[in-house]
């Protein structure tokens, strides 16, 4: 029979502490991808500069934290082992411990969907706009309009921008 080895009460409740702030970091991750699709899904293109900028902010706290992990997984015996596999070496604190990482898997399960959406649309989006370049390239009237008012400096709905 394997017996598990359980950590010492205060790297449990340390580690627990870390996984509150990384399901906290995530779930901030996730509601800052949904506000990302609800602009590209509105039109609101204008807004795409600030998101890209937070999620490389993300991605680096990301990495910190990734790495705060492997510490805390090497202090209870393994770097390499996963939260999963940690959770029977939480011992009194192992229920919470499981509902951290049930949590934890369905906020990663759905940044990872609306990090798939959002890049569908996004790509359906880009695709409307070549189309519709393309369209104006092969129609001399429309690009001369379109030249006239990028020249003026007008912001007109139904005119797309080259620099998209």
């Amino acid at each position: 029979m394997e017996q598990t080895l359980t950590m010492e009460q205060a790297l449990a409740a340390e580690f627990l502490s870390f996984l509150d702030r990384y399901l906290s970091f995530y779930r901030d991750f996730l509601a800052l991808e949904k506000e990302k699709y609800d602009d590209i899904a509105k039109g609101r293109i204008d807004r795409m500069d600030g998101h890209v900028k937070k999620e490389e902010a993300f991605l680096l706290r990301s990495r910190g934290l990734e790495q705060e992990r492997d510490r805390l997984a090497a202090r209870a015996g393994n770097s390499r082992v996963t939260f999963r596999e940690l959770i029977p070496q939480f011992g009194p604190l192992q229920g919470r411990a499981q509902q951290i990482y049930d949590e934890l898997s369905r906020v990663l399960l759905d940044l990872k969907e609306m990090n798939i959406r959002c890049n569908y649309l996004t790509q359906l989006r880009l695709h409307r706009i070549q189309s519709g370049i393309k369209k104006m390239e092969n129609q001399p009237e429309l690009q001369k309009q379109y030249n006239e008012k990028a020249r003026e400096g007008q912001d007109r709905k139904g005119f797309l921008s080259k620099k998209v």
